[in-house]
């Protein structure tokens, strides 16, 4: 397979009709995509939360971190109402790492999802799963296809949607991130473009999956919970410096997030940093 270019590649198709959660994953080597072609899901990326529908492509490069949540909705029964569907490719190698750093694709991404774009997937899977031929240039042929075919997808459907709001989007972006601590406002941030609020909201949700506030949140909580591992600041204070201007709404947020309260969060991991000493100590 490294004569083609990759040095691996694992595809396939998911269907989910029960809730579902995978492991936090880090790859060093390669990139995960996975389009949703039915139904809902979570998905972390480094930390940041998107929900993602139909239609939504997801790049998870290496050195990133993934984890996926399926059936975190629920009915009027409180049963969760679980049907979800995605396919995907795990892929690394030499022609990977030139494709990758040739295009600056973003990390969720709305594409079109069409007859001609399944059957390239169908054909890798099916191509994959051929045991009893020597069809390696084959799969590695059909895998550049389909990185080239989703790549393409995304940039016809930015150019859809305007090149002007793309880059109003990121521009939104890079200023929460950079921004994130302090008081923030959709006014301020619209203002700061030269659009409306409601224009501003829908181009960001477009682009990335939510709303411009509510991403200003997830930035927070990943900010915070880095201090509460590796400070010894107060809780209240560790909340404060990360932009929260209300410790009871922080509290919230962060158990929504993480299925913990903080000072929980900070005993159970100060916990198994204390046990990993002991143990290399030993």
């Amino acid at each position: 397979m490294e004569n083609y270019g990759f040095r691996y590649i694992h595809v396939g198709y998911s269907h989910h009709r029960a809730p579902h959660r995978n492991q936090l994953d880090c790859r060093n080597d390669g990139v995960l995509m996975r389009l949703q072609v039915n139904g809902t899901c979570r998905v972390e990326l480094n930390g940041i939360s998107h929900r993602i529908r139909t239609g939504d492509l997801i790049i998870s490069r290496p050195g990133s971190t993934y984890q996926l949540f399926i059936g975190e909705e629920r009915g009027l029964d409180e049963q969760c109402l679980v049907d979800s569907a995605d396919y995907y490719v795990v892929c690394g190698g030499e022609w990977v790492d030139q494709w990758l750093s040739s295009q600056t694709l973003t990390d969720v991404a709305h594409i079109e999802v069409n007859d001609d774009l399944l059957s390239l997937w169908r054909r890798l899977i099916y191509e994959k799963r051929n045991l009893h031929e020597n069809n390696t240039e084959i799969i590695a042929c059909c895998a550049k296809l389909l990185c080239l075919t989703l790549e393409r997808s995304v940039v016809k459907m930015l150019a859809g949607v305007g090149r002007k709001e793309h880059f109003i989007a990121n521009k939104l972006k890079h200023y929460i991130e950079k921004h994130a601590t302090e008081a923030l406002t959709l006014e301020e941030l619209a203002a700061r473009n030269g659009v409306s609020t409601s224009t501003a909201s829908h181009m960001f949700k477009l682009a990335f999956g939510l709303p411009p506030m509510r991403y200003a949140v997830e930035v927070r909580l990943v900010i915070a919970s880095e201090r509460i591992l590796y400070s010894d600041m107060r809780l209240e204070d560790a909340a404060e410096a990360s932009g929260f201007r209300s410790y009871p709404y922080f509290c919230r947020a962060f158990r929504t997030k993480y299925g913990q309260s903080p000072s929980e969060y900070r005993t159970q991991h100060w916990q198994v940093d204390e046990g990993r000493s002991i143990g290399n100590d030993l």
